[in-house]
Formats: C-alpha cells, sequence, structure tokens
C-alpha cells in the first residue's frame, strides 16, 4: 500500500511548486512589468520631444513662407497630423552642407525682410510719438528696422543722405545743422559743420533721443534743418512746425523723400508754404526721391488751407499682402 496519498492509478500529479518559489517567480513577473513601464514612459516622452521639435521646425517653414509680411504671427497653433508623427527628423544644429546653408540663410533674410516692413509701416501709420513709444519698449527693433533700411537703400542708384553730405560740405563750417529722423546720423559724423542729430533712439552718443514733434532746443537756433526720408509719421506737420520754430530766419529747410509719397507734390509745396518756407529749389531727377529746399519766411495766409488734407498728401509707405 502506498504512503503517498497522491499516488493514485492512472492519475499524474506532475511537479509541486514550492511556496517560496512561486512568490519569486510573481516579483520577477512584476518586476519586468514595470521594466516594461519605465521603458515605454521613457519613449513617449522622446516622441513627444521629437514631434514638438518638428513642429517647430514645420512652423519656422510656414513663418517664412507665407508670414513673411507679418514675422509676429502666431504659428504655435499649427497641429502636426499623426501622419507627422511617424518619421520624426530632428532638426539639426548646423546645416550640414552648402545647399541647406543657402537654404537657411534666404529664410533668415526673408523673414528679416518682412520685419523690417511690418516696422516700417508702423512708423508710417502712427504718431512719433506712439513710434517711441514702440520703441522704448522693443530697443531692439530700432535696430531690426535700420538693418533692413540700409540693405533697401543699397540697391538705390544714389543714397540721398550722400546728396546733402555734399551739399553741407559746401557750406561755411561754422554753421549748426539739425538732423531730424537721422537714424544712425551718418550726416552728423560725416559732414564738416556741427550737426546735432536727433532720432526715437540714440545709436551713439553723438545722437539725442527724442520726439522730433518735441525738440529740446530753444528757438531759431539752426542754420539748416534736414529731413532725410523721415517725415513719416501720421502727424508729419508737427515735425515741419517744429523745424519752424527752431530755424532762424531765412534759415534753410531741405527734405528728400520718396517720389510715391506724394500724392500731389504742388499742394505739398503748397503747404509748406502756409507754415512759413519758400521754396528755392526741387529737383526730381532721380527716380528713387526727391529733394526740395526751402527757407524760412513769413507762414502765407491763404483763404482755403490745404493743412486738414496734408495727411493726404504724404502718403505712407505700405506693403502688399502675398
Amino acid at each position: 500500500m502506498s504512503t503517498n496519498l497522491f499516488d493514485v492509478p492512472g492519475w499524474e500529479l506532475g511537479k509541486i511548486v514550492p511556496q517560496k518559489e512561486q512568490t519569486n517567480k510573481k516579483r520577477k513577473v512584476s518586476q519586468e512589468r514595470d521594466n516594461d513601464l519605465k521603458k515605454s514612459a521613457a519613449k513617449g516622452q522622446k516622441l513627444k520631444e521629437q514631434v514638438g521639435q518638428k513642429k517647430k521646425q514645420v512652423n519656422l517653414t510656414k513663418s517664412g513662407q507665407q508670414n513673411a509680411e507679418n514675422p509676429f504671427a502666431n504659428a504655435d497653433d499649427f497641429d502636426l497630423s499623426e501622419e507627422d508623427t511617424e518619421e520624426i527628423i530632428p532638426q539639426p544644429e548646423k546645416p550640414k552642407n552648402k545647399k541647406q546653408k543657402g537654404t537657411l540663410e534666404k529664410m533668415k533674410k526673408k523673414l528679416s525682410e518682412g520685419k523690417f516692413r511690418w516696422i516700417n509701416e508702423q512708423l508710417y501709420t502712427t504718431t512719433g510719438s506712439k513710434a517711441l513709444e514702440m520703441f522704448q519698449k522693443d530697443p531692439q527693433l530700432f535696430d531690426e528696422y535700420h538693418d533692413g533700411f540700409r540693405s533697401a537703400v543699397e540697391s538705390w542708384p544714389n543714397n540721398p543722405v550722400d546728396i546733402l553730405l555734399s551739399c553741407l560740405k559746401q557750406k561755411p563750417k561754422e554753421i549748426i545743422v539739425a538732423d531730424l529722423g537721422c537714424g544712425e546720423g551718418k550726416i552728423g559724423l560725416e559732414a564738416p559743420n556741427k550737426v546735432l542729430s536727433f532720432d526715437l533712439i540714440a545709436k551713439h552718443d553723438k545722437v539725442i533721443a527724442c520726439d522730433i514733434a518735441k525738440l529740446p532746443i530753444p528757438d531759431s537756433f539752426f542754420d539748416v534743418v534736414i529731413f532725410c526720408l523721415s517725415l513719416m509719421g501720421t502727424n508729419y506737420v508737427e515735425f515741419l512746425k517744429e523745424a519752424y520754430r527752431v530755424l532762424k530766419p531765412s534759415g534753410e529747410l531741405k527734405i528728400a523723400e520718396v517720389v510715391s509719397r506724394f500724392s500731389d507734390i504742388n499742394s505739398f509745396i503748397e503747404v509748406l508754404a502756409e507754415l512759413g518756407f519758400k521754396l528755392i529749389k526741387k529737383d526730381d531727377t532721380n527716380v528713387m526721391f526727391i529733394m526740395l529746399d526751402f527757407v524760412k519766411t513769413k507762414p502765407r495766409k491763404t483763404k482755403k488751407s490745404k493743412l486738414y488734407h496734408a495727411k493726404d498728401l504724404l502718403k505712407p509707405c505700405v506693403y502688399k499682402k502675398r
């Protein structure tokens, strides 16, 4: 008779696993499950980072191609589809070849041009005081604007700044000149005369930062006042009135302005006459800009003033949306 209770004819019980061994096996299975979960979480995080990286890359391309006119447009609302996440291509830190480098440079140039146009439109469609607030809030915009301006002027046959410098070199060195809206202040740096340069932001210590409608200068101080492509604000008549105030009797006013801005050049000259400036020379031989020379006289009284329509006589430079 068998002493094993489980030794029954026709039955095979098989191997009985001890309780301790079963417990260790459960722990091993649980540990493997935890490891798999950690690996899945790490993989998911990596995929999320790669998706975010490609999203930025796609948004940058969208911004460069479609929003060149407004580089401040929000591109973060662009969503990647499931197909986009199937193949993730990380953005390289540096271009690997000349072709890729050239593409990046073109994209940067296009974005820079778009930003310049946006800033340019703000300056032409707002008052000088509002423009001052904009640049004070973000001084970098001033540099970005003048970088774009410099690039644009390089394609012109002549630079009006150089023409004005030639005129000043023919005048006595002791005269005092005001360069209003001087930008980078080239006239003040290169002219042989005493030049005070004014603009919304001081690019260097030779420039006085202020709103050119409110100059910190006494009456009848300057011999010559210059506006070189700087009658930009919607309140440009206030700039001209301030120029009249700080000019000496019979002082000279020199204006260089883009041709396309004038809707009626003769009416514009009549507005200047109402303000007290007599035209002595007009040079419209350049295809890009017009040069106007005036002298300070007494304001001319008219039955029907054109000052109310001055804003329409000097149009803002705006860009077509593409």
